[in-house]
């Protein structure tokens, strides 16, 4: 199954980023202080990684950052190398 047989649901109360799966979610979860939104963790269970989600979530919350006028900073390893690889997000690092 791919990534587009999935949705990105953002989860406010909780402050991440989520996909419904089987069993447990995969989430993105990130804290907001000020005008900064920090990528914290992204997680997907095993069985189902390789699908695209992770990067579903990325992309939901950065554009959920520019629409919102947050700059972002990362402490999570993918969603580094998410932004290093997607140079259309590469302005919102701050």
């Amino acid at each position: 199954m791919s990534a587009t047989n999935y949705s990105v649901t953002h989860n406010l109360r909780e402050s991440r980023f989520e996909v419904d799966l089987p069993g447990e979610p995969a989430v993105l979860i990130y804290m907001i202080r000020a005008d900064l939104i920090i990528l914290m963790h992204t997680e997907v269970p095993p069985e189902f990684e390789g699908r695209g989600i992770a990067a579903m979530m990325a992309k939901a919350v950065l554009e959920f950052a520019r629409d919102n006028g947050f700059k972002v900073r990362t402490f999570c390893s993918y969603t580094t190398k998410f932004i290093e690889r997607h140079k259309e997000y590469q302005d919102l690092l701050g």
